[in-house]
Formats: structure tokens, C-alpha cells, sequence
């Protein structure tokens, strides 16, 4: 999947984009640069003045603590937008690293404004994904405060696959791991040992396998029943963004259905 189908694909799923909006997408990954895994993409506390698009794949956003543990707050994917959160702030507020080789573009802050002032259809759809993100943090603190280790760890793989699959049509139930045992528990607050040992018991209750590096969800109704995981993409409603102007009109069976929706 090249570049521009992963940060228009997520989008255009959604709404029909214009060709404007799809050069305005362009502009922001025009310089992508390469950097290995483990390197940082950014730093918390550095001044604020670019974010990024993550073209290709995996990344993480964590905290560092004193003590010198970590917590692993949110894993990106390709079409995913990098440091969005401390746009709001004057420094970064997060660090930001590569779990595996990355390709990624950099774009000055200063371009959300021309986002929102020139293409508020795409400024529109922004916020719904930031809404589904937001949602969807919310959901994972719940399971990290009310479920068990092994849910937790279940709750994480069906968290990847669905947003693996909310951009690369060709994932079904397997994808390539590049998790570490030590960053799944990073991820889910607890022991690397402890991860180990309830990733250990997924397997051996058949809900899902690894081989040579690769994931596959054995049973995706076992893994919901026992973390209570509800993907949030289905639910999404951009019926109230606007259409594009240059979009050719809808059937009027369509406008029809629309109004129904709306009253």
C-alpha cells in the first residue's frame, strides 16, 4: 500500500475526496525520511512545530518514568497522524519511536490551520477518527483498570487487528506481531513475565496461534467474549459532513434515506 493510500484510504472509505483535498493530503507527506526501529520520531518536551504521518510501519507513543519503567500510551500504523495530541500544547508532550522500520513525513503545525480554514470537509472527518481514538483510549483504560491480565492481552490483539484492517483491506483474521513480550506488557501494566505466561495461555485455549512471527486469530468471538472488546469503527456516522462540490449529485433514493436518517 504506497503512501498516499495509507493516510487518503482511511479517509476516502468514508467520504469521496476531492482532487484539492487529495493534493493537500500529498503536500503533507512530500519529504518522508526513513529511520530504523528504535529510533525516535520525537521527543517529550521539545517546542512544538511539526507533526507527522506515519507512511509505514509500526510506531509507539509512551512516558517515561523516574524509576525508569515506561508506559506504552497508544501503537500507530500506517495513515496514522503522529504527535496530534501536542498540537494544543507548546511542547511535545509525548516521546514517539519506531517499532519497526518507519517511513515518515513531518509537516509544520502551521498547516492545520490551512486544514481547517481550506478543507473543513477533511478537518470534519479528522475529528470523527480523533473521536474513535478518544473513545476507543477510554475503552482500553477500562480494561486496564476493571478486566484480567489475560483479557487485557486479548483486548490488545483485537485492538491491532481492527485497525490494521481499517486500512489495508487484504487483512483478515493474521498480521506480522512486532511486539516485543516485553512491550505488550508495556502496553497492558503488567510483568513482562506475567504477559508471557497469559499470551502462553490464548495460545494453548486456541484462540489464537503464532508462527514465524506472524499472528492469527484462531477465534475472534472467543477473544471478544473475554475482553469485551467493541470496535468502534462500524459505529461511526459522517452522514452530516458535506458533500464536495464537485462530487456528482446522489439518487434521489439516496437523498431520501438520508432525511429519513436524520429525522
Amino acid at each position: 500500500m504506497g503512501p498516499i493510500s495509507n493516510i487518503a484510504g482511511r479517509l476516502s472509505k468514508r467520504i469521496q475526496l476531492a482532487d484539492d483535498e487529495i493534493r493537500f493530503l500529498e503536500s503533507l507527506i512530500a519529504y518522508p525520511a526513513k529511520i530504523a526501529r528504535g529510533e525516535l520520531i520525537q521527543c517529550a518536551g521539545e517546542r512544538v512545530t511539526h507533526a507527522f504521518v506515519l507512511l509505514s510501519g509500526w510506531a509507539m507513543t509512551f512516558t517515561d518514568f523516574p524509576d525508569g519503567s515506561r508506559q506504552i500510551r497508544r501503537l500507530h500504523f500506517p495513515g496514522d497522524w503522529l504527535a496530534m495530541p501536542s498540537m494544543a500544547m507548546q511542547h511535545h508532550a509525548e516521546n514517539i519511536e519506531a517499532l519497526t522500520e518507519v517511513v515518515f513525513a513531518r509537516f509544520e503545525r502551521r498547516r492545520l490551520a490551512e486544514l481547517f480554514g481550506s478543507y473543513p470537509r477533511l478537518a470534519a472527518t479528522m475529528f470523527i477518527f480523533a473521536q474513535e481514538e478518544r473513545i476507543t483510549y477510554g475503552d482500553r483504560l477500562c480494561s486496564l483498570v476493571r478486566s484480567s491480565c489475560k483479557a487485557r492481552i486479548a483486548f490488545l490483539v483485537l485492538d491491532i487487528l481492527a485497525r490494521l484492517r481499517a486500512v489495508d483491506p487484504t487483512v483478515t483474521n493474521s498480521f506480522e506481531m512486532h511486539l516485543t513480550r516485553a512491550q505488550m506488557a508495556e502496553v497492558t501494566g503488567m510483568t513482562a513475565v506475567h504477559a508471557s505466561r497469559m499470551w502462553s495461555e490464548l495460545v494453548s485455549e486456541g484462540l489464537i496461534s503464532m508462527e514465524n512471527g506472524c499472528l492469527t486469530v484462531e477465534d475472534e468471538a472467543g477473544l471478544i467474549a473475554l475482553s469485551s472488546f467493541s470496535s468502534r469503527s462500524s459505529a461511526l456516522d459522517f452522514s452530516w459532513v458535506p458533500e464536495s462540490e464537485d462530487r456528482p449529485a446522489s439518487p434521489p433514493s439516496q437523498i431520501m434515506a438520508r432525511k429519513q436518517l436524520a429525522s
